[in-house]
């Protein structure tokens, strides 16, 4: 049961293939430059971008050089994008990030080629306002013990219960659970009172550079070590059978690490059992959440989350007004009862 979410493609490789000869050299320059420190996926991201600007370009806009678009021409793409692609203001806030740190580049670098072009897309484009466009799923915690049980025990899947597990008491990215292993696991390397295991070395996480932001990993240790105990019995003995030796926690029928690929199909089982869409991400909310409905401090959850500011713990945190802890409320329900005396 996938989230709501509209989709069209413009882009083919025949239609990238008729893209101007020399915006395709302006866009690899780019990337070329980009790629000495940003990671994979933010290349990735910049590649498929511009390829649905040139396209749409190469279609509406005889495949203009990208230095002589004009202002109209850049608002008739974003209109495009609003109207016909259906983005969300996230999406139309990536594009016209893309676009102008490619404009910044030309500014800055071809300045020689191209001494009069200026970067317009701050000044020309208008942010888009914020409006949710997928349906958001909140996890509760029936819920997520209900298919905590049904992977343990009703279909005896116990590495699937373990992924689990360690995604909800870690908060971890899907990628991110991929890079745990065996040897950075100790049950006696523990933290905060002895309830959290700390990973024994960093692990490369989300980050703006190449290299993503290495960091140690806390994991929740009554929830996770159970299923993972578990499972390592039942890991040892696949890769005894295929003749594995490796030390990822996590992996495929033949004994071969799991790829990020087997995790989405081991999650569309759960959506099915779940009955309403479901999501990697949502499993970080549901963690945030938890904590935070148990009174841990903001600050507490900032910090085993590895954020460096309170913005992502607002966007994780999915409390309503109504179910937060409000100081003062007691003030209020004393000045209350004196006034009925």
């Amino acid at each position: 049961m996938p989230r709501n979410t509209y989709r069209k493609q413009i882009t083919t490789p025949e239609l990238i293939e008729q893209i101007k000869i020399d915006n395709k050299k302006l866009m690899e320059r780019f990337l070329r430059e980009r790629n000495t420190r940003c990671a994979e996926g933010t290349i990735e991201a910049y590649r498929s971008d511009l390829n649905i600007f040139f396209v749409w370009n190469l279609l509406n806009n005889e495949n203009k050089l990208f230095v002589d678009v004009k202002k109209i021409e850049f608002a008739d793409f974003f209109s495009f994008c609003v109207e016909e692609l259906k983005w969300s203001s996230n999406r139309f806030g990536r594009m016209k990030s893309c676009l102008s740190s490619f404009s910044t580049f030309i500014e800055n670098f071809l300045d020689d080629d191209y001494p009069s072009f200026r970067n317009i897309i701050l000044k020309a484009i208008e942010s888009m306002p914020k409006n949710p466009v997928r349906e958001k799923t909140i996890l509760t915690e029936d819920q997520v013990n209900s298919l905590l049980n049904f992977l343990k025990n009703e279909i005896n899947r116990p590495q699937e219960a373990c992924l689990l597990a360690l995604a909800i008491s870690s908060g971890a990215r899907v990628s991110e659970l991929l890079r745990f292993t065996t040897d950075i696991i100790d049950e006696n390397n523990t933290a905060f009172g002895d309830m959290f295991l700390e990973t024994t070395k960093m692990i490369k996480t989300k980050g703006r550079t190449k290299t993503g932001k290495m960091m140690h990993k806390y994991i929740i240790k009554d929830i996770f070590i159970p299923y993972y105990n578990e499972w390592l019995v039942k890991r040892k003995e696949i890769l005894d059978k295929y003749g594995e030796n490796h030390t990822a926690i996590f992996i495929r029928r033949d004994g071969k690490p799991a790829t990020v690929d087997t995790i989405r199909g081991w999650i569309e089982k759960w959506e099915k059992f779940l009955d309403i869409p479901f999501y990697p991400h949502c499993l970080r909310h549901y963690i945030v959440t938890h904590l935070t409905r148990l009174g841990l401090s903001s600050d507490f959850i900032i910090e085993i989350m590895g954020w460096t500011s309170s913005e992502m713990y607002r966007v994780y945190n999915d409390l309503t007004a109504k179910e937060r802890e409000w100081k003062g409320l007691d003030k209020l329900k004393d000045h209350l009862t004196k006034g009925d005396e």
